[in-house]
């Protein structure tokens, strides 16, 4: 009995684990975080659209483009580009964290309806929630 258990279980996960890399299509707003040395902004939250295997947004002022890819619980971005507009003191601080977080790193995803939790080997957490605008067609 444990073995056919066993064997539905891994059934049942392997179709799960390949929607879930769909499952973050889609526009998204950070709406908290935990990290270090930069408090968010609310006129400026930083945004992610996840396209396919691409990822932009903004980081508050500035747009940032790149890729991902999604492994179970673990989303790791590659070296995200950014545009460079002058954004004042406060949004850069922003901004910068923003970046340092999530350029170049993996992170563990938890989603849960429509929240999302990106959090840092370290423990910090940026929160996260679908936004209602949608892209243009």
């Amino acid at each position: 009995m444990k073995k056919v258990t066993f064997s539905l279980l891994l059934c049942l996960a392997a179709p799960l684990a390949a929607a879930q890399a769909t499952d973050l299509a889609g526009n998204w707003k950070m709406v908290g975080w935990t990290l270090p040395n930069a408090i968010p902004i609310k006129a400026h939250l930083p945004t992610l659209i996840f396209k396919g295997k691409q990822v932009s947004g903004t980081a508050g002022c500035n747009t940032y483009m790149g890729s991902y890819t999604l492994s179970g619980n673990s989303i790791t971005f590659s070296d995200l580009g950014l545009t460079r507009m002058a954004c004042g003191e406060p949004v850069e601080q922003q901004e910068q964290a923003f970046m340092q977080t999530l350029s170049g790193k993996t992170l563990t995803v938890t989603r849960v309806g429509d929240s999302l939790t990106l959090t840092t080997k370290d423990g910090y957490m940026l929160n996260i929630r679908r936004s209602t605008l949608q892209d243009k067609k």
